[in-house]
C-alpha cells in the first residue's frame, strides 16, 4: 500500500500488518522505532514519532527518501510560494505512487493506494486494485468550493488554495480518474460515498468504514473537574479557520442567535482574515495554537461542539469531541450522519444554513439539563468507534475484495 505522511495514524497499514496481509508500505519518511527516538530532544522526539506506528514494523516499510526529505523541508519553510509547494507536493505524490505501482506489478501483489497517489500507482500497476478515497470526489468538492467563492468572495485567498481549485488541469484530471481506475474503493464516510456515486461510481464498489478514536487519550473530565457556567452556553470549534470549515456560517449563526450568554472558543490554524471576528470580540476567543492537553480540556469544558463544514471527508474532530463527552452540531457534508443520531448525541443540519445552526444553539442555551444528559450519550456513542473496529473493517473489505476476484488469501494477501 502507499501514502505519504502519517496518514490516518497508519491505521490501514496496521490493519493489514496485523492480519498478515501487508508486504510493504511505500511512504516518504518513517521512523524505525520508538526506542531509537529516546535520545532526541523532546520536541524533535514528538516530530519523528509522529512518523512511526508500533503496529507497523519498519521491516515492512520502504521509504522514498528523496521525495520525503523534500516534502519535510517544505513543511519547515512556510514562506515558500504556494505554487512551488503545490508543484513539489504533486511531484512527490507521483513518485511514491509510481514506485508502489511498479513494485506491486513486479511482485504480483495486490495494490491499495490512498487518493492523490492513485493515478500514478494504478497506471504503473495495470491490474484491479483498491483506492482509499480520503476526501470527497474532486468534482463534487470543486462544485461546492466554487459556489463558496461566489457566495463569499472575501474568502477567496483561502478557498483558492484548496487542492480542488488550485491544481493545474492535468493534475485535477488525474484525481478525477482515480476512482474510475480502482476496482474497489474504501471511504470513511457516507458523504464521501455519496459524492463518488453522483460522479459515476457504482454503489456496490464502495465500502464505508468510519474512522476510530483513542478512547484513553480523549475522555470526559471527572464531574468534580468540570467547571460550570450557569446561564451561559460554551461553544467550541476546532479546525483550520477558513471558509471550507464554514466559519462564517458559524459567526452568522451567533449573530442570529443574538444572545451575549453564548460564548465561542475557536481553536486552530488561522487561514482567513481574523478581522471577521472583530464584531464578536465580546463572545469569541480565538486560540491559533493549543497544546494537546489544552485541546482535550477545551473539549471537556465546553457545552456543544460546532463544526459547520461545507465539505469534509470525515472530520476527526467530531469523534474527538464525542469521546470527551461533548455533544456535536455539524452538517450532512461531514461524517456526522455516520456518528450520531440527530437529537440524541448531537445535531445534524444542512450545510450553509446559519439559521439552522442558530436554532440548535438557541435550543442548547434554553435546555441546559437536556444538553448535559447528552454528554453521557455522546461518550457512549464514541465508544462504538474504536480503531480496532476500523482496522477490522479494512481487513474485512480487503479479504472480500480478494474473494470476489477469485484468489486465495494466503497466495495473494500481499499489499505494496
Amino acid at each position: 500500500m502507499v501514502h505519504r505522511g502519517a496518514r490516518d495514524a497508519y491505521q490501514v497499514a496496521a490493519a493489514l500488518s496485523e492480519a498478515g496481509l501487508l508486504k510493504r508500505l511505500i511512504t516518504d519518511l518513517y521512523w524505525p522505532s520508538e526506542s531509537a527516538a529516546r535520545s532526541l530532544p523532546a520536541a524533535l522526539q514528538r516530530m519523528v514519532l509522529a512518523r512511526h506506528s508500533p503496529r507497523v514494523p519498519a521491516s515492512l516499510v520502504q521509504q522514498a527518501l528523496l521525495s520525503g526529505t523534500l516534502s519535510q523541508a517544505l513543511d519547515m519553510l512556510p514562506k515558500v510560494p504556494f505554487s512551488w509547494r503545490r508543484r513539489a507536493t504533486r511531484w512527490t505524490d507521483a513518485s511514491v505512487g509510481r514506485l508502489a505501482g511498479e513494485m506491486a506489478a513486479r511482485t504480483n501483489s495486490l495494490l491499495l493506494t490512498y487518493s492523490y497517489y492513485g493515478y500514478h500507482a494504478f497506471s504503473a500497476y495495470r491490474k484491479p486494485g483498491i483506492l482509499f478515497q480520503a476526501h470527497p470526489h474532486p468534482e463534487s468538492m470543486r462544485r461546492i468550493l466554487r459556489q463558496e467563492l461566489i457566495d463569499h468572495p472575501e474568502c477567496a485567498a483561502s478557498l483558492q488554495k484548496e487542492w480542488e481549485l488550485s491544481l493545474p488541469a492535468e493534475d485535477f484530471d488525474h484525481l478525477v480518474a482515480e476512482p474510475r481506475m480502482a476496482a474497489h474503493i474504501l471511504a470513511a464516510s457516507t458523504f464521501t460515498r455519496k459524492t463518488l456515486i453522483e460522479n459515476g461510481t457504482a454503489p456496490d464498489s464502495v465500502s464505508v468504514i468510519p474512522y476510530g478514536i483513542d478512547l484513553q487519550r480523549f475522555s470526559p473530565a471527572a464531574a468534580s473537574e468540570r467547571s460550570t457556567a450557569p446561564g451561559k452556553l460554551r461553544l467550541l470549534f476546532v479546525g483550520i479557520i477558513n471558509q471550507r470549515k464554514g466559519i462564517k456560517y458559524l459567526l452568522e449563526a451567533l449573530k442570529l442567535a443574538g444572545n451575549k450568554q453564548i460564548e465561542l472558543m475557536v481553536c486552530g490554524r488561522v487561514v482567513d482574515d481574523l478581522s471577521i471576528f472583530k464584531p464578536f470580540a465580546s463572545q469569541v476567543t480565538v486560540r491559533p495554537s493549543v497544546s494537546f492537553p489544552e485541546l482535550v480540556r477545551a473539549y471537556q469544558q465546553s457545552d456543544l461542539f460546532v463544526f459547520p463544514s461545507v465539505a469534509e471527508g470525515f472530520g476527526q474532530v467530531l469523534l474527538e469531541a464525542l469521546a470527551c463527552g461533548l455533544p456535536i452540531l455539524s452538517t450532512t457534508n461531514t461524517a456526522a450522519p455516520d456518528l450520531v443520531e440527530d437529537g440524541l448525541q448531537g445535531f445534524v443540519v444542512e450545510p450553509k444554513r446559519p439559521d439552522l445552526l442558530a436554532q440548535r444553539i438557541e435550543w442548547a442555551l434554553q435546555h441546559p439539563r437536556q444538553l448535559a444528559d447528552m454528554r453521557e450519550a455522546a461518550r457512549r456513542r464514541a465508544e462504538v468507534f474504536t480503531w480496532e473496529r476500523f482496522r477490522a473493517g479494512v481487513v474485512d473489505a480487503v479479504t472480500r475484495f480478494q474473494a470476489a476476484h477469485g484468489r486465495e488469501r494466503e497466495d495473494v494477501a500481499q499489499y505494496v
